[in-house]
């Protein structure tokens, strides 16, 4: 059965709720990794941030399946910005790299942690199985992927918020009232 609205131009609290979970864990994961690559072996957080970081990015992978069924299944709104317009473009290009990028990024951070031969412990309630054994070239490659690929992303996250401010403000259309779960005009 698909979700009824009362409007078309309103947003389900479903796909509020994923969009501001993910974005909350992105922020989470991000100032979490800048934080735990300077701790010492001394430091109680050692082996809690990276625990804490894995956990919260297998979360994040969840949420963002279920977030990627759930636009198959929800209804569609309608667009606020001209379908064929550069704006609409341009939005489509940015959802998509904000997509893409996570979706890369919590990759390379399955791939750095298991590609020694060891599952990823997920906060101590089950294990995800490594795939292969990666050479430490790669294992580099992908680390590096990892922490300059979060830079781009945290940069794609200003530019998508700078958007939303500029149609909140500036353009005055419903583009941020209905994300935050009020109704369009």
């Amino acid at each position: 059965m698909r979700q009824k609205m009362d409007k078309k131009t309103d947003l389900s609290w479903l796909t509020i709720i994923l969009h501001w979970g993910i974005a909350l864990l992105v922020l989470v994961l991000f100032f979490l990794g800048i934080w735990m690559v300077d701790l010492n072996y001394y430091d109680p957080w050692y082996y809690d941030g990276p625990w804490w970081h894995k956990g919260f990015g297998v979360v994040l992978f969840g949420l963002l399946i279920w977030q990627g069924c759930w636009q198959f299944y929800r209804v569609k709104v309608v667009p606020l910005l001209a379908p064929g317009s550069w704006q609409a473009r341009l939005s489509a290009l940015m959802h998509f790299l904000l997509l893409f990028m996570t979706y890369l990024i919590i990759l390379t951070g399955y791939f750095m942690v298991t590609g020694l031969g060891q599952g990823v412990i997920v906060f101590d309630w089950f294990s995800l199985p490594a795939l292969m054994l990666l050479g430490d070239n790669v294992m580099q490659l992908f680390g590096d992927f990892h922490c300059y690929g979060a830079y781009f992303l945290m940069g794609l996250v200003s530019l998508h918020i700078l958007a939303a401010l500029k149609h909140h403000f500036f353009d005055k259309d419903s583009v941020l009232i209905r994300m935050l779960g009020k109704r369009g005009s």
